[in-house]
């Protein structure tokens, strides 16, 4: 067991509640639509986090609460989140230990892969409802949630150690 394992360990739940939260109200912020797209996932990215870290606590069951939760505060058709919410977590709960191992750059690639399906499958899906492609300007946002992994699990190891204390 490594020392961010430990500490994760012990992390309380009203710390994982509250980061999805403002995870949440940040992403159901409206943002013109030109601007929307360079915004990072970020309910998408504290769920991928908790999930590798705290994979009891958050899975597929929860990213599909919070996928529903979305749909509905983004006014988008039912269950298009939830549906990609679901693949990324699962693609990391399936890749969860190979993950851990690797440094923040690799795993920053591997949620970039998760978040570029998750983002594929919601243009697939919103194709499919409203018969319109909505842009490239989506395909952004996953890179710019794995250039700010780093800063996130280092935000999320400060604030995890500093409860601890």
């Amino acid at each position: 067991m490594t020392e961010v394992d430990s500490l994760h360990r012990h992390t309380r739940k009203r710390l994982i509640v509250l980061s999805l939260v403002v995870a949440l109200f940040l992403d159901l912020i409206p943002f013109p639509q030109p601007l929307a797209g360079w915004l990072p996932a970020c309910t998408a990215m504290i769920t991928l986090y908790w999930n590798l870290h705290r994979p009891k606590n958050i899975g597929i069951g929860m990213a599909f609460v919070l996928g529903l939760v979305m749909d509905v505060g983004l006014g988008t058709p039912f269950g298009q989140h939830a549906l990609g919410l679901m693949a990324a977590v699962y693609l990391i709960e399936q890749n969860r230990h190979q993950i851990l191992g690797y440094p923040y750059g690799y795993q920053a690639l591997t949620i970039f892969g998760c978040l570029m399906l998750m983002t594929f499958l919601l243009v697939i899906v919103h194709f499919f409802s409203i018969h319109q492609f909505t842009g490239w300007n989506l395909f952004v946002s996953p890179f710019i949630s794995a250039l700010l992994w780093p800063l996130l699990s280092k935000f999320m190891l400060y604030l995890a150690y500093s409860r601890r204390l």
